[in-house]
């Protein structure tokens, strides 16, 4: 029940930031590939690559809330899947709120938090003991909240492409 209300308002908060917030007709699309770590930030090659690889892709869009000259506050929405080897298919739902700073023309430095819906479905099948034996179980997954903080520093390509090198993402 404390999920269904939180997935309303969750729904109803992206709503009216998109009815009220919104001051322009393009909603930018953001899409990426991300590995799924199932490591500490710091703990792998390099402080952010690690091995294996739990592949996941990620799309949402971005609601402007206020711009000014060198900076924006903003809104998204995202919808990502992953695969947990062994464990999980995670799909996602989610919104961050964040800060962008321009500190020239092609470099800006950017700060996000989150908070949404993960819903992890097993990737083996599961059991129960039932009356001494063991009956397979329906695999409907389990619902959990997730949260997120991220850092990053972004450069302008071209005028309609962006790279974001973003740090690990904090998921509780």
């Amino acid at each position: 029940m404390k999920i269904r209300l939180l997935l309303l308002a969750c729904l109803a908060f992206f709503w009216c930031n998109r009815t009220i917030a919104q001051t322009t007709k393009t909603l930018p699309l953001e899409i990426s590939l991300f590995n799924n770590a199932s490591l500490l930030p710091g703990a792998a090659e390099a402080g952010v690559f690690g091995w294996p690889i739990h592949p996941g892709i990620r799309a949402g869009i971005l609601f402007q809330l206020q711009q000014r000259e060198k900076s924006t506050w903003f809104q998204t929405a995202q919808l990502a899947y992953h695969y947990h080897r062994y464990v999980h298919h995670g799909i996602q739902l989610y919104s961050e709120l964040g800060y962008q700073h321009d500190l020239s023309s092609t470099f800006d430095i950017e700060g996000r938090i989150g908070l949404g819906y993960l819903h992890a479905i097993s990737a083996v099948p599961t059991f129960e003991l039932q009356e001494g034996s063991y009956q397979k179980r329906d695999n409907w997954g389990r619902a959990q909240m997730t949260g997120g903080a991220t850092l990053g520093l972004g450069y302008e390509i071209a005028p309609d492409w962006r790279l974001f090198l973003p740090t690990p993402r904090f998921r509780s």
